[in-house]
């Protein structure tokens, strides 16, 4: 497993993400979120870090918004050579380490609901800034919805 989340919850939920990337794009995958958790782990930003906790709000929209910063910051710095299959599952991983640290610093509750909540607002948060508007993303849903009933009516 790439992220540390010590939460049962977050650490199988990073897990089935990882296990959804293909085979080619593992090894960018664990380069993306260990360069990121180089970053968020560092002890000169445990100040930061501590001050966005204790601001936080909505532990979804911030884990969202933090991990937002996260790849777009590692994307600039890969000069856009970052393979687009990784951006959504490596910020997602991020977003569940974000709220791992939650449950330690503040106690935060993990649910299934907060686990949804935190995958909406990160890709509200990181697909538009890579072009993927609401719309399309609603439409890609759709199709995929539509492609898994045919298989199940397949078989």
């Amino acid at each position: 497993m790439l992220g540390q989340a010590s939460n049962s919850m977050l650490a199988q939920a990073e897990q089935g993400i990882q296990s959804k990337v293909a085979a080619q794009f593992q090894i960018a995958l664990s380069k993306v979120v260990n360069a990121g958790l180089t970053i968020m782990y560092a002890p000169q930003n445990k100040e930061m870090r501590l001050q966005r906790m204790a601001q936080a709000g909505n532990p979804a929209k911030d884990a969202g918004a933090g991990a937002a910063r996260m790849i777009s910051n590692l994307y600039a710095q890969s000069n856009k050579q970052m393979p687009l299959e990784v951006v959504v599952p490596a910020s997602m991983i991020f977003a569940f380490e974000y709220l791992d640290l939650l449950v330690k610093v503040k106690r935060l509750a993990i649910t299934p609901d907060l686990i949804a909540a935190t995958t909406q607002a990160v890709a509200d948060a990181v697909l538009p800034m890579f072009g993927v508007s609401k719309d399309h993303m609603t439409q890609l849903v759709a199709y995929a919805k539509q492609q898994r009933a045919r298989q199940n009516r397949a078989r």
